[in-house]
């Protein structure tokens, strides 16, 4: 069984508390991934928008033939563009756009009180046994 002292379960946790901070402070490892980028049309493709990973609209064409349409029927054409574009990348991207993100704060925050929880256990461990010991040499 490995001896695990409460100096030791200390630094194990206060490493894992710094490893969260540096996280949280956006020190990552590794390149950040490549944007992906998705294309959605309306109108027979005479509009056509362009998106990319976070739901950003990067661009949009309007063929000179969809200027005949009335400013009410160009926006709808627009908006159907814009989320066919956007569910493309969806269905490109689902991990970036359909995970949760990780709180690092949270994380921290229960880490923290992890680590609370384990010193005062460790305590009340060793005052026992203290308290055990002490009991068993009174009675010799």
């Amino acid at each position: 069984m490995a001896d695990f002292s409460s100096g030791e379960l200390d630094r194990m946790l206060s490493e894992a508390r710094k490893a969260l901070e540096s996280m949280r402070q956006g020190d990552t490892a590794g390149p950040p991934p490549e944007p992906v980028e998705a294309v959605g049309e309306s109108a027979d493709g005479r509009v056509t928008v362009t998106a990319t990973t976070g739901g950003r609209i990067t661009g949009v064409e309007i063929n000179p033939r969809a200027m005949r349409l009335s400013s009410q029927e160009l926006g709808e054409q627009m908006v159907i563009a814009i989320n066919a574009a956007l569910d493309e990348l969806r269905a490109k991207a689902p991990t970036a756009e359909s995970e949760p993100a990780v709180d690092p704060a949270a994380l921290q925050t229960q880490l923290e009180e992890l680590q609370n929880q384990g010193v005062r256990q460790m305590e009340m461990i060793r005052h026992a046994i203290g308290d055990t010991l002490a009991r068993l040499e009174g009675g010799r």
